[in-house]
């Protein structure tokens, strides 16, 4: 520990390797560079993940689930492990013999599921329509088209022997 001059007393105080007083609220490493500090436990994101978790047998123990949550910064990946569990919840595995296979909320934040899974960007049907968006753009996409012309519908029945 370096000691700052000040008048005619001595003060033990923390320098830099600059000379420069340390605050005591940052932490430095010793050539004077701050320290990431540690992320703050919270449990921001468990119940957006507790309701998105579909309902089956093995859905309890939210106090474990929470407790896990926080204390391996789940928080940070909440989009992530969101998102994978929203598109989890329309597949076929998730979805056969009544959920019968959905693991436990406690199991899948033990075993890490979303951890280097494949989600695709535009998955499932949309919550607000209804319609699978593939289905939706195919509609949109007829009503913009323009309608054949008469004597074009004429011949294409004729050919087909219907007039």
């Amino acid at each position: 520990m370096n000691t700052l001059m000040l008048g005619e007393g001595r003060i033990e105080s923390p320098l830099s390797t600059l000379g420069e007083p340390m605050s005591k609220g940052n932490s430095m490493d010793l050539f004077g560079f701050e320290q990431p500090k540690t992320p703050s436990l919270t449990d921001e994101g468990f119940e957006e993940f507790w309701a998105a978790y579909p309902k089956c047998v093995r859905k309890g123990e939210k106090a474990g689930c929470k407790k896990k949550w926080v204390e391996s910064y789940y928080f940070s990946q909440k989009h992530i492990i969101l998102k994978h569990v929203q598109w989890m919840s329309t597949t076929a595995q998730w979805l056969r013999d009544n959920g019968a296979f959905i693991p436990a909320p406690k199991v899948y934040l033990n075993q890490q599921r979303w951890d280097g899974a494949e989600i695709p960007e535009s998955f499932g049907i949309k919550k607000e329509t209804g319609i699978d968006p593939a289905l939706a753009k195919i509609e949109a996409d007829r009503k913009k088209a323009v309608p054949m012309p008469a004597h074009i519908r004429e011949k294409l029945l004729s050919i087909k022997g219907k007039v």
